[in-house]
This record gives C-alpha cells, sequence and structure tokens, in this order.
C-alpha cells in the first residue's frame, strides 16, 4: 500500500475516535451500547488471550483465580464499583453450593471480586453458553459443568457426579438458581437442582445477593456510573434437611428479602451521593485555560451536592 492509502486509513480511525469520543458523551443511548459492546469485546478477547495457556491444565476451577485481576479492571473501565460484605464466610476451607440471583451479563464481574478469596469454587451453566466463542472454550478449561436442561436425567446424573467430589475436595460450587438472567422487584422461582446436591453431600448452601444496577435502565439504554453491592449471607446448614422444596423455599426467601433491603440501600440518598461523586470524580475533572506558560491545573470535585 502506498502512502496515500496508509493516511486515508489514519485519517479515517481518527474520524472513528473523533465520533465516538464526541457521542460517548453527548449520548446515554450510545454510551449504554458502546459500555456492553466493550465489555463483551473485552471479555472475548481475555477469553481467547488465556486459551493456549490454560489449554496445558485444562478443566481446573483455579484457573479462574488467574484472570480475576485482569477482569477487576474492567470494572473500573466501565465504571462499576462492587461492594462486598460477609466475605470472609467464603474464605474458609468448607464446602458448600453457593447460590446467587443472576441480573445480567455483568455478574460475572462481581464473581471476579469474590472468586480469589475461594480456594476452589466450580461454575454450573446450560449447555448453550459453550457454543459461544471463545468464552465457552474458556469457561470448559476453567472447569464449568455445562447442563443441558432438555435433558433432565442426564443433567442430573452430571450434577451428582460432580457433588460426590464436593466432599473429598472441600470444593465449593456456583449455581444460579433462578436459571435465566432477570430485572425485578423479585427473584424467580428457583430451580431445584443446587437444593438436591446439597441434601444430598449434607453441605450448607451459602447464599449470595446481588444488589440491582441502579444506574442501568435497558428499556430507557442508559449505563452510567455507581455502585453494586454483594452480600453473603450466613450459611444454610442441610444435615438433618430432607425436604427439598421446603429448602428451596426458605432459600429464595432468605435471599429476597435481602435482595428488599440491598434494594434500599443502593438507592439511598449516601448511596446516591457515592454515585455522583464517582462520576464527577471521573467525568468532571477538567483542564483550565493555561496562559503565561502557567501549568495545567485541574478543576476541583464540588462535593456539596
Amino acid at each position: 500500500m502506498d502512502t496515500l492509502s496508509w493516511l486515508g486509513i489514519l485519517l479515517l480511525l481518527i474520524a472513528i475516535i473523533v465520533n465516538v469520543v464526541v457521542r460517548y458523551d453527548d449520548s446515554p443511548k450510545f454510551k449504554y451500547r458502546f459500555k456492553f459492546c466493550f465489555y463483551v469485546f473485552t471479555a472475548s478477547f481475555i477469553s481467547l488471550l488465556c486459551i493456549p495457556f490454560l489449554i496445558f491444565r485444562p478443566k481446573r476451577p483455579e484457573n479462574l483465580k488467574l484472570v480475576s485481576p485482569i477482569v477487576k479492571y474492567v470494572s473500573k473501565l466501565l465504571g462499576v464499583k462492587w461492594e462486598v460484605h460477609g466475605l470472609e464466610l467464603l474464605t474458609l476451607d468448607f464446602p458448600c453450593v453457593v447460590v446467587s440471583n443472576h441480573q445480567s451479563i455483568l455478574d460475572v464481574l462481581g464473581m471476579a471480586e469474590i472468586w480469589p478469596a475461594m480456594r476452589i469454587c466450580k461454575t454450573v451453566s446450560k449447555k448453550e453458553l459453550f457454543y459461544v466463542f471463545p468464552f465457552g472454550i474458556f469457561a470448559w478449561l476453567c472447569g464449568n459443568l455445562f447442563i443441558d436442561r432438555s435433558r433432565g436425567a442426564k443433567s442430573q446424573m452430571k450434577l451428582k457426579k460432580m457433588a460426590e467430589t464436593l466432599k473429598e475436595t472441600k470444593s465449593k460450587v456456583w449455581i444460579f438458581p433462578e436459571g435465566t438472567r432477570h430485572k425485578g422487584s423479585e427473584l424467580l422461582p428457583f430451580k431445584k437442582g443446587a437444593f438436591h446436591i446439597a441434601i444430598q453431600c449434607k453441605i450448607p448452601i451459602v447464599p449470595v445477593v446481588i444488589s440491582p444496577y441502579t444506574f442501568i435502565n435497558d428499556e430507557a439504554e442508559t449505563f452510567g456510573h455507581g455502585k453494586v453491592v454483594m452480600s453473603v449471607l450466613d450459611l444454610i446448614q442441610t444435615t438433618d434437611v430432607t425436604d427439598v422444596n421446603e429448602l428451596t423455599e426458605k432459600t429464595r426467601d432468605i435471599m429476597g428479602i435481602e435482595f428488599e433491603r440491598l434494594t434500599n440501600y443502593v438507592n439511598s440518598p449516601s448511596a446516591i451521593y457515592e454515585e455522583r461523586l464517582m462520576r464527577l470524580t471521573e467525568d468532571t475533572i477538567t483542564k483550565t485555560e493555561t496562559s503565561n506558560d502557567k501549568p495545567l491545573t485541574y478543576g476541583k470535585v464540588n462535593k456539596s451536592l
């Protein structure tokens, strides 16, 4: 290619970058779409980058620990701040079933905040995820168990086989009992797979509740800056439990109460203040006009909100 061709490509890239910068600040819908596209692209890139290294140590849940520090930077770039309550419980070396509500593809970022604290934690997801390249292969290399919901008997056998190793290895397993992403004021009915595992192995359940993403509105297509709170609740013993329906409903009720509490918490004036302060800190630090060769100065954040 000659010089003019390269110059044309360079000018096109500059035009694209300028257009993104201008629209990012002026259009909330563009910012919403850009952030989610950026997240999907980054997650795919990280997965693709890690596959050649993880292929020599396949199906090991510990692989997720290697990626967690990188994923934390993605949260910062998206303007998502995580606050984890009760993490100390998951640092203890005991087998359990971790159940969590599932609202967004961004939940993975929250899991990355918790993963380094746990020695071994496996994950379970639907089979369709395996075919999402390259994330599916990456998840397989990290020991994720893929479940085919249309083949219930075979799925139960897979879960049973995995359950047998939990006590022996003192492992944890992370399951989303709602079975799908859901944003609403109440949790969806729970599927019973996680609770069958807990009763079968006589290991406790540890509920983890994720607060609403109050700074994201899918209907209005807005994605701002804000805080998400993850609450690790007290474990629920299953030693003397035989009724899976009762255990399922009990866990859902406990998590529902905590979800309501977290909803009120993140919508409180103090939380809104923190969100606005975070946004101002990242978005409104602007350079002032310079003259007479004076050094550049930066506008201060106005804390009187």
